[in-house]
């Protein structure tokens, strides 16, 4: 510092993104259960309690135990497989990656080393689409993309809608979308669930792709209601 002149400090260093400017992206996962022969290959042993002695409802009981398992094998990535992604932003519109899950993923990674710096929103992303994205990567052998987590924590960019309302205490940790569309009137599913997406998605790819958009657009109203 020279004499004689007024000390003028240099502005502070900025160390974090301003990600509360950052244009969204609203992104959703769509999954379904691997196929008959992989998920058989996995099958648990289910076995009746041993209270039961009538063979008929051993295996009654066997076989309900069995079909509960199919029926929730898409939310785990050790059971399930990426179906679709949904994405929406201002600067591209909305879309749909979709094909072989290899494929996909890997170029749903690639989008997103391009907008990596973008807020990334979804509903229940941190429990749910984000690990079950990486976990798939990783058992496909597809490079998950740097800068999901910044250590243990997900990045501030990264935004997740249910956390975001349950995080101020007074409801509970979970909350469904539909369940916080129509509390915002913000719109609703109609009835619908993801639960059967793949199913219409093999058999109504239109009606299928409409309702992941419904998705998006509600995850959309409600970011934009709670920022």
């Amino acid at each position: 510092m020279s004499h004689g002149q007024p000390y003028k400090p240099n502005p502070p260093h900025k160390i974090e993104t301003d990600f509360y400017n950052l244009a969204p992206i609203y992104f959703d996962i769509e999954t379904e259960a691997l196929p008959g022969e992989e998920l058989e290959h996995d099958l648990p042993f289910f076995e009746a309690p041993k209270t039961y002695k009538d063979p008929e409802k051993i295996a009654a009981y066997v076989e309900k135990k069995r079909l509960d398992y199919v029926e929730k094998a898409a939310l785990s990535p050790l059971t399930g497989r990426v179906l679709a992604i949904g994405i929406s932003s201002e600067k591209d519109g909305q879309g749909v990656f979709e094909g072989a899950e290899d494929y996909l993923l890997g170029e749903f990674w690639k989008y997103f080393r391009h907008n990596n710096e973008a807020q990334w929103v979804g509903h229940n992303t941190h429990s749910f689409d984000w690990p079950f994205l990486i976990k798939r990567s990783w058992k496909l052998g597809v490079s998950v993309a740097s800068g999901i987590k910044d250590g243990k924590w997900y990045r501030k960019n990264l935004r997740d809608t249910m956390e975001m309302f349950c995080s101020g205490g007074g409801y509970g940790d979970r909350i469904s979308l539909d369940r916080l569309a129509r509390f915002f009137g913000v719109g609703s599913k109609g009835g619908q669930s993801g639960a059967h997406f793949a199913e219409t998605y093999h058999s109504d790819k239109p009606a299928a792709i409409k309702y992941l958009y419904n998705d998006l657009a509600m995850t959309q109203a409600v970011f934009e209601r709670m920022i």
